[in-house]
């Protein structure tokens, strides 16, 4: 039986993590052979701590490779030349420092707020015996492509809706989508397909690493998965694109057949998740309930994890406030030189 990797990205939420992790090993711990976890530099609502709630319930289960990133990446473009060069710079990018470390033939990169009750993992390794695959997951971000909204065009479709320059522009210009000025910006540089907002979705995907590796930086050229690179719509989309312009093949699944995503917060994903310190607090509230429901445990800290949780929380301030008083004095450098 092939073995995989697990990549998840540690941005707060420390309950929903365990959950995610603990409801993909018990549907799919039989793949998996080790899990990398980024822990950002920079936490919501500075708790540093508790991500020792998360290392304390899941190393004993599963081999874990902890990563701490000396950058916290602020979602802006990325510089090329310095991603290919510099690892630092490199590894502050979702994901990249696992897909360049990971052990396995395959990564499994999931968001930090999923909730399995399927093997997914299982369902998707058969489709890599094509060796042209490089990725399988949920495609597009369909809620976000006018190409869905006019039925033309859905994640299991991509690969044959192939409008020509003009057509795309068109039907961009005739639906007001949430970055409709970009979209139409990236579609004039004459990059059409797949469509400006088409991707493999991070929440829950897997990624074939020898042609990862093979074709992005550091030793490919094409830009990494996780990064925005201005010429791009969003974080993934220009990685999607130029691969599936060189010829690699991508498998579309339905997220909702295997996992749902973020179910514990009641206004729901991304950026929404860390809006409001209340909304953040109720959806872990949410999920330690699920947590003692379902897996018998409150992931509650031992003396030891408390007082590594606490050297953690004061490390996390003080290169909070480190990395202020540099971007304060960089600020006033460049008034001086005016």
């Amino acid at each position: 039986m092939k073995k995989i990797d697990v990549c998840v990205i540690y941005y707060g939420k420390p309950y929903q993590t365990i959950i995610s992790i603990l409801s993909l090993l018990k549907f799919s711990g039989q793949h998996i052979n080790k899990i990398y976890i980024t822990v950002e530099k920079t936490q919501p609502y500075d708790k540093f701590g508790d991500v020792y709630h998360v290392i304390k319930t899941i190393s004993p289960l599963i081999a874990v490779d902890l990563y701490y990133p000396k950058i916290f990446y602020q979602l802006g473009y990325l510089d090329y030349d310095r991603t290919k060069r510099d690892s630092t710079y490199r590894y502050q990018i979702p994901y990249q420092y696992a897909l360049e470390k990971a052990e396995s033939e395959y990564l499994f990169i999931m968001h930090n707020d999923m909730v399995f009750y399927r093997d997914m993992i299982g369902e998707m390794l058969p489709v890599f015996q094509d060796p042209n695959v490089a990725g399988t997951g949920s495609i597009g971000q369909c809620w976000s492509c006018p190409g869905f909204s006019a039925k033309v065009c859905h994640g299991s479709k991509f690969e044959q809706y192939v409008p020509t320059q003009a057509e795309a522009i068109a039907l961009h210009q005739a639906y007001d989508t949430p970055r409709k000025e970009k979209d139409i910006e990236v579609l004039e540089t004459g990059r059409v397909h797949p469509m400006p907002e088409c991707r493999l979705n991070e929440y829950a995907c897997m990624i074939n690493l020898a042609l990862y590796r093979q074709q992005t930086l550091p030793k490919g050229d094409n830009v990494c998965f996780g990064g925005n690179w201005g010429f791009t719509a969003d974080l993934g989309t220009g990685w999607f694109h130029q691969m599936v312009n060189q010829g690699f093949r991508f498998q579309h699944f339905v997220l909702e057949d295997y996992a749902s995503h973020s179910q514990f917060n009641p206004i729901g994903q991304g950026i929404h998740a860390y809006s409001k310190q209340d909304n953040y607090n109720l959806s872990e509230a949410n999920a330690l309930q699920y947590l003692k429901e379902n897996y018998n445990t409150d992931a509650a800290l031992d003396g030891k994890y408390k007082f590594l949780a606490k050297v953690r929380n004061v490390k996390g301030k003080l290169d909070k406030f480190e990395t202020l008083w540099i971007h304060r004095a960089k600020k006033v450098y460049r008034r001086v030189l005016g």
